[in-house]
This record gives C-alpha cells, structure tokens and sequence, in this order.
C-alpha cells in the first residue's frame, strides 16, 4: 500500500476546522441585542455505555426501549468514538473539543488549563444560562471542568446515579424555560459504572451459579472492577480468584440491568421535557464518555482498554424538525463542541480539533474526507483511526485490526500488514509530537488532599493490573 502514508497525511490535515474565532465578548453583546433566539442544548453522558450492548444497535438484549424510541426520530451516529477510555480525560476532550495529549488533563494531579476555551465557556459568552448536573470523583472541580458552567452541581461518589441528576437538572431546565432563557445543561450519571448498585431486577440475571467470593465482595471492593485474562483481586489480603463463565455471565447481566434500569430513568427525562415543552427548541445530545471491557478482550473494566468495548459509545443527536437518520461514518467525542456551537450559530473555537457534523445532521451532504481518529489512554496507550484500520499502540505491543472485515478486533494484522503499521505509527507519532506543543494542564495545588487521594488511588490500580497480569504487568517483569 505504497500511498497510505500521503493518503494519512492528507486525511489528518483535513481533520481540523481553523475558523477564525471573533473577539468573544463583542460577539456575545451582539448575539444578545440581536436577540437571536437559538436552540437549547441539552448534554446527556451515560458512563460507561458502550454502544454494542443497547438493543437500537443490534443487541440481543431489548435494554433500552425508551432510548430506541427517542432515536426514531433522531440522528444515530453508528461508530462515534471516544478519544479516551476513562471520565476525566474524555469529559475534558468533549468540552474543549481537544484530544487528551493537546488538553493534558490527567487523572493524577493535571488539571485545564485557564488558556483552554470550554463550551460552557462560550456558550455563556454568547448569553446561554449553562449548569451540570454530575457524579463521580473523576469529575470533581478541581481538575477545572466546571469552568463555564454557573452551576456546577458534583455528587463526590463513584455511585452518583441519574436518579440523583435529572430531576435537579429537570427543574433547573424549568426555571430558565419559564425565564425565556436560553440554556445548555449538562447531565451524568454514573449507573453503569462499578459496583452496580441498582436495585437487582432479575431481567438478565438469572440461573448463573456465582462464585461465593465474588457474591460476598464489598460495594468498596467492587468500585473499580479490576479483572484480566479472568482473574480477579479480591482486596488487600484476601488473594484472588478466577472467574468463571458464570461469573462473568452475570456480571455482564447486572452490567445490561443496569442499561435497562438507566433507559427507564432517561426515558422519563424524556418525556417530561416533552410534556413541558422543551424538546420544540432544544438540541439533545446523548452519548457515553467510555465503554465498559465486559471481559471480550480479556479485560473486564476500561481505564486501559482500548479496543471498541470502551471506545465505541452511542452518539444520538435530535435537532428540532430534522428527522430521523442512520450515519456510518466515523465521528469523533471532540465533534460534539464544533456542532453544537453551529446549531447554535456560533463559529467555533480556532484550536478545535474536531469538526462540526451539522451537515450530517441537516441536509446529509459530506463535502469532506472522514478525518484519522485519536484515542489515548492514561497508562500508555494511544490508537489511530484510518479508514478502515485501526492501530493500538501499548507500552507492551502493535495491534492492527481491519475494522471492516473484523469488527470484533479479534485478528491482530500487525505482523502481516508492517507497511500500513509503519504508515500509521508515522501518522500517530506526528499528531502526538503536534499536541506535546500545547501548553500543558497546571498541577493540582500543592498540598491538596484531593489530589493526594488521586494519586494514591493510580498507584493502588497500577498494582491490582501487575498482580492480576494486566497490560502494565509485561513492561515491569
């Protein structure tokens, strides 16, 4: 394949909108004297939903009824990836519309720059009331991600549910509609995440002969669900276990309850912003930070899972009047910011990487070439998208996958395809080395006790993957 090296090259220089961006805040008096009406924005993000395992992408399972009829008059975006399997470094690439080696957030001491334009950000400056509604520590403001928002509304717990966000982030949606005020509201939920603490439904759940170690593990234990190649560390002194087929079978059913029980919740959100109508002027977004392993490359969580379990997520977008659509093409986390702020009239930030998918969502016209995608980890690995090849990169080994003919990931071509591993290695180290330009995030305050805790937590999970065999294990041996 003597041409993919320029084919790479070209289709990465194409993969950047540099629009000039107006003086912001004349901008934003003019928007307001204008009295340009634009949409609404909602932002819904279900962590850990990967997109394979709801029933409007093919699933077995019927998890998500209300989701299916919502998208049937909406836009659904087939292969959307996200630029990081983990919450804090995707939130930030999502609302800078930067990919995580250009925005240098990570989830030990590295928060947003203050020079990082945010969309809640301009969005403000553009007379939009903006609040968040959301869960977790990875989201905690300190890493600076409430920048824009005026409200800011963080449950600091991993098990932070959208029964907790979306009726605050309902009624908060209620006043400014009452107000006559435009708005972009942002809500979380943490369902699917680790330990599943959903009330048990018996939907999936059912017949599995579960190990009696794993039945008797504490919801502390069970937050960050660290297991690879099937095995499992039950916690500090208690050894580890191996997983069995049943085990994984009904972890992998609580993990589709829990879909089941989030679509009910997001399907009632639904309908009362219908009933209030909200949905007349208002785009909604609904997609997923990451996805979740569910043992199908060996690992079960997804910090350092890179394969499509965690960087696949659902991408559904419903613009007013616009209809229902079906798009293949492969979109980008970082695309979200450039398009919401074209629905709503304004030009995008220069140093966006992503690009604006509103002519998908209009008209359906595509003037331009698919752009190569990035996605990084924060142990290591990175992954470039190019067509129909995908490269994994990891301190350990080169993946290469044809995502055409093996969706699944399941045939690694590095050995057999060296030339199109080279060209994309080439394309990848160019991006990296073009983003370790930008000024990096500030350390966390010296001294915080947050950031202590983070820290601390990083290293206990880089211990769990050594002891149970996990991609840092090799590296260290």
């Amino acid at each position: 394949m003597p041409n993919l090296s320029k084919k790479i090259r070209s289709v990465l220089s194409g993969g950047l909108i540099l629009l000039a961006f107006p003086p912001l805040q004349a901008a934003g008096n003019r928007a307001a004297a204008s009295g340009r009406p634009g949409y609404n924005i909602i932002l819904v993000v279900a962590d850990c939903l990967r997109a394979d395992h709801l029933s409007l992408y093919g699933y077995r399972r019927a998890t998500s009824p209300n989701l299916d009829a919502f998208a049937a008059g909406a836009a659904v975006f087939r292969h959307a990836e996200a630029q990081a399997p983990t919450t804090l470094l995707s939130f930030a690439s999502i609302f800078t519309s930067l990919e995580v080696s250009a925005h240098g957030v990570d989830s030990i001491g590295k928060a947003l720059s203050d020079s990082v334009l945010t969309l809640a950000g301009i969005l403000k400056i553009y007379g939009y009331r903006t609040a968040a509604f959301v869960g977790g520590h990875n989201l905690n403001p300190l890493f600076k991600l409430d920048r824009g928002f005026e409200v800011y509304s963080h449950l600091n717990r991993t098990d932070a549910s959208f029964k907790d966000t979306l009726p605050a982030a309902l009624k908060w949606a209620e006043e400014k509609k009452e107000r006559n005020e435009k708005f972009f509201l942002v809500a979380h939920g943490n369902d699917l995440h680790t330990p599943y603490v959903f009330p048990a439904s018996s939907l999936y759940d059912r017949d599995f002969q579960v190990s009696g170690p794993l039945k008797a593990m504490r919801k502390t234990e069970a937050g960050i669900f660290a297991a690879c190649n099937r095995r499992l560390r039950l916690g500090r002194g208690k050894g580890g276990m191996i997983l069995t087929d049943d085990d994984a079978a009904h972890l992998t059913a609580r993990y589709d309850e829990g879909i089941n029980y989030s679509d009910g919740l997001l399907g009632a959100f639904l309908d009362r912003l219908r009933s209030e109508r909200l949905l007349d002027r208002t785009v909604v977004v609904l997609t997923a930070d990451h996805g979740e392993g569910l043992f199908d490359h060996d690992y079960f969580f997804h910090d350092f899972n890179l394969y499509e379990d965690t960087l696949r997520v659902p991408l559904i977008i419903k613009v007013p009047d616009a209809g229902h659509r079906e798009i293949d093409r492969r979109v980008r986390l970082i695309d979200l910011m450039p398009t919401i702020l074209d629905l709503a009239g304004i030009p995008p930030d220069a140093s966006a990487q992503g690009r604006s998918l509103k002519f998908l969502l209009t008209d359906g016209t595509d003037p331009g070439r698919e752009p190569a995608v990035f996605s990084e980890s924060a142990v290591g690995g990175k992954v470039i998208y190019s067509g129909r090849w995908k490269l994994i990169r990891t301190p350990r080994k080169t993946e290469l996958y044809d995502l055409e003919r093996d969706p699944g990931e399941k045939r690694d071509l590095a050995g057999s395809e060296r030339e199109t591993v080279e060209a994309l290695e080439g394309a990848l180290s160019a991006r990296l080395a073009s983003d370790a330009a930008a000024s990096p995030g500030p350390v966390l305050p010296a001294g915080s006790r947050f950031s202590a805790d983070m820290q601390r937590a990083a290293a206990e999970l880089k211990e769990i993957y050594r002891e149970i065999g996990g991609p840092d294990a090799a590296e260290r041996r």
